[in-house]
């Protein structure tokens, strides 16, 4: 009589599937993958290596490629102080892309398009991560100079007034870490100087706005101003892209009050009160 078939959990070498092995073998590699990007979007405040694997039920070795190619294209981001990781710059383009009617850039178009008419030039939305501030919507200015962006365009905090932002209101300890390390320029007039960024950064958290007169590139500023959470925290930027001719080094003070007034509105829509 043939044996009947075997229903011990056991493979054919004779061995139980490893616990990763056990979750791959019902599920693509990509899933598994979005699994990991679900987890910490559940989680806030980040979460280790070692309590995701808990959470997955995958060994830590196997959970950290997966973190290790989904930080390198941006879609989680790691905490150099905790190595905790959280989602990343590129979670915030797919969920526009998947998610526009109900977004913040959906919530916040109204807004822009005022913005836009009173000043006539390119308004850009944007998010950020530890060492770069990334644009997630723009709407192009009427002026005859038109600047180029694109969702998706990076740029590292110093060299723009969105990384101003980003360093005055952001967390401290992203304030911190991007002040220790060297700071590229993109000009000559780039600040490259700590402790002279350090006292712009003191200076745009005191007026709630910030400037980058050709910090990127000659003949272009830009003015920014943060947008707030419900809880306070850092959503974003908000601003206001052109030519140094229509923005220039000494900004028109209604031009300054236009931006502060449209990120405010932007951020009560979040459920900022302050």
């Amino acid at each position: 009589m043939p044996a009947s078939p075997s229903t011990d959990p056991k493979d054919a070498r004779g061995t139980a599937p490893a616990p990763d092995e056990a979750i791959e073998q019902g599920l693509p590699t990509a899933i598994v993958a979005l699994k990991v990007v679900e987890a910490l979007a559940s989680a806030p405040g980040g979460l280790g290596v070692t309590r995701l694997a808990q959470l997955l039920g995958m060994p830590k070795a196997r959970v950290h490629r997966h973190l290790s190619v989904l930080r390198e294209h941006g879609y989680v981001a790691q905490d150099p102080d905790t190595n905790q990781y959280r989602v990343g710059w590129q979670m915030f383009l797919l969920a526009r892309a998947c998610n526009s009617r109900f977004d913040v850039v959906s919530l916040a178009r109204p807004v822009l398009e005022s913005l836009r008419d009173q000043v006539g030039q390119t308004v850009v939305i944007s998010t950020f991560s530890d060492n770069e501030v990334v644009v997630i919507d723009l709407l192009r200015g009427t002026a005859p100079v038109e600047i180029s962006l694109r969702p998706g365009t990076r740029f590292h905090h110093n060299s723009v007034a969105q990384g101003k932002i980003v360093l005055a209101f952001g967390a401290q300890k992203l304030r911190d870490g991007y002040l220790q390390q060297p700071l590229p320029a993109c000009t000559p007039r780039t600040i490259v100087d700590p402790e002279r960024l350090a006292a712009e950064i003191a200076l745009v958290r005191r007026r709630g706005w910030a400037d980058a007169p050709e910090e990127l590139y000659i003949g272009i500023n830009a003015l920014a101003a943060p947008l707030l959470q419900a809880d306070g925290e850092l959503f974003g930027t908000l601003a206001i892209v052109g030519s140094i001719h229509y923005l220039p080094s000494t900004p028109d003070p209604a031009h300054v009050q236009a931006l502060l007034d449209a990120a405010g509105q932007i951020s009560a829509a979040m459920g900022h009160t302050g």
